[in-house]
Formats: C-alpha cells, structure tokens, sequence
C-alpha cells in the first residue's frame, strides 16, 4: 500500500529537477541571507560572503562525494574494476561521477568546506575564526533543510516499525523499496539540527567577546554528539565503512569530532580566563543593563 505519493523528481520545460537538489540549494540560500548580520556582528564586509560560497560550495561537494566513495570502495569498483553508470544516449561515465545516482557524505562536505575557507581567509587576509564563526551557526539550518531530501529520496532511515499505532509521520516513514515503516531518523536528525541552529545562532548574535573559534568549537561539538548518536540507529543499508567494536565507522568519527570541538571550546574558555576577557557575564544581559554597566 502506498500511503505517500511520494516523487524525487519533476520536469520543468523538459529538464528533470530533483527535490534533493532543491532541498540542498534552498538550504544554502536561507543559511546564507541568515549568515549577514553575523558577518557584521563580527566586523567583516557583507562582500566576503560570496567569496566563501564561490569557494565553499564546490570543495563541498567535491569532499562530500570523495568521503562518500573511499567509505563505500564496493559501490564504485568490482574486482579491482572500475564501474560505469550508462545513459539513455549510450553515454557512460565512472560511477564516482555520477553525482545523479546519490552518495554524499557530510563529514566529507565539511573538511572540503573547511579548506575553502582556510583558503579564501588566506586571500582576503582576513582571520580565519571570524569566517568560521558566521559560517557554524547557519551551517545545521542548511543541514536541516537538507534532510528533507532524504524524505523525497526515501533514503536514512532507521529499524522497521513493527507496532501499528507508531506507523505514523513523523514517527515513521513508510519506504516503498522494503514495503514497510521504518523510523524516520531523517526527521529527528533535522529537528536537533534545528534545535543546534538556534542555540549557536543565539550565542553569535549575543557574543561580545574578541577571541574567534567559539561558534565552529560547538558546531563540532553538538553535531559531532548527534551523529554519533544516529549513526548506529540507521538501517545498515546507509552505514558507511566496517564496524569497530560494534559501532559503525561513522559514530566513532562523529565521536572524534566532538572530542575536537570540546577541546577547542575549551581552550578558547581557559584562554579567555587566562586573559580575564569574561565576556560571558555580559551574555544575557539586556541592551539597557550594557548601557548602564558602561556608564
């Protein structure tokens, strides 16, 4: 029984458009126009924008992809053999580039993310902290739109839900391929993203302090902590790489990362009390009161 009609595609004046595509490029416009008052917040021309999605976005997909294809070696080479994808016109390119067929890891997106804007600070000559720190915060709100592609895709999902009364979205999503509901973990993934997005964007629009790195240290840390939590929950199909010690790859280098994202915050904070910049103390205060405390 089908109970979503659910399509991955349209035509449009005859090109075929992808929900997925749509879901990843409005993501990226909303994080993007969010991303300005955080770019002056922390003294930077609102111009450097394009020149990190210029940057940001190809290296992206080009790690996103690579990361994707070295965890999942099988997928794309059969006895030392390259594979192929061939089109209706008879056209055939090696399966890694046939982006169409799906397979982009995030963990692979950030590290191409995190090189482009290494490489843009080095241009512009400007800290690479401040760009990250405008960058972290709208990074899940991205994240979390994106996710919506999986619906359309039927695609991360976790166990079968045998139970009648939990067969219900956004619970459960019923997959058609397996013909059974299965949790909707794409669902719960956007929704903490969600929440991390608001904690993070909060937190910039409120910080006073002069030291960078304090935005992309939580980012690491709370999105590190989600995946490592949902990577064992997915149905195997979208594990990635071998299991260590009963847990998928992936958990123990989400695991990884938010270990580096907590010592990195954690340096910040010891540096900051080293240096006496106690800017947390002005962090819920009310522009009235930081008036007040600086006449």
């Amino acid at each position: 029984m089908n109970y979503f009609l659910i399509n991955n595609s349209f035509r449009l004046f005859g090109i075929e458009i992808y929900y997925y595509a749509l879901c990843i490029v409005g993501g990226m416009i909303l994080s993007a126009a969010l991303a300005i008052p955080l770019i002056k917040r922390r003294g930077l021309s609102a111009d450097i924008l394009m020149d990190v999605l210029i940057a940001v976005i190809p290296l992206a997909i080009i790690g996103a992809r690579t990361w994707y294809v070295v965890c999942d070696l099988d997928e794309f080479f059969r006895d030392g053999e390259m594979l192929y994808t061939t089109f209706d016109n008879g056209w055939k390119i090696p399966k890694f580039l046939d982006f169409r067929g799906g397979g982009l890891a995030i963990h692979g997106g950030i590290l191409g993310g995190a090189i482009a804007i290494f490489i843009v600070a080095l241009i512009k000559k400007v800290p690479a902290g401040k760009i990250f720190d405008f960058a972290a915060p709208v990074l899940p709100l991205g994240q979390a739109i994106g996710r919506w592609g999986n619906f359309f895709n039927q695609e991360v999902y976790g166990k079968v839900v045998l139970d009648p009364k939990l067969q219900f979205f956004p619970y459960a999503v019923y997959i058609e391929s397996s013909g059974k509901w299965h949790v909707a973990l794409f669902f719960f993934e956007m929704l903490a993203n969600l929440i991390v997005f608001a904690i993070l964007y909060a937190f910039m629009m409120r910080y006073k302090g002069k030291r960078n790195w304090y935005a992309m240290g939580l980012y690491l840390f709370f999105y590190g902590v989600i995946r490592a939590i949902m990577e064992p929950l997915r149905d195997t199909d979208f594990n990635m790489g071998n299991e260590f010690w009963g847990l998928p790859m992936m958990s123990w280098v989400s695991m990884l990362i938010a270990l580096g994202g907590l010592a990195l915050v954690t340096t910040l904070l010891v540096l900051d009390i080293r240096d006496k910049n106690y800017w947390w103390k002005d962090l819920f205060k009310k522009k009235e009161e930081l008036k007040e405390d600086k006449t």
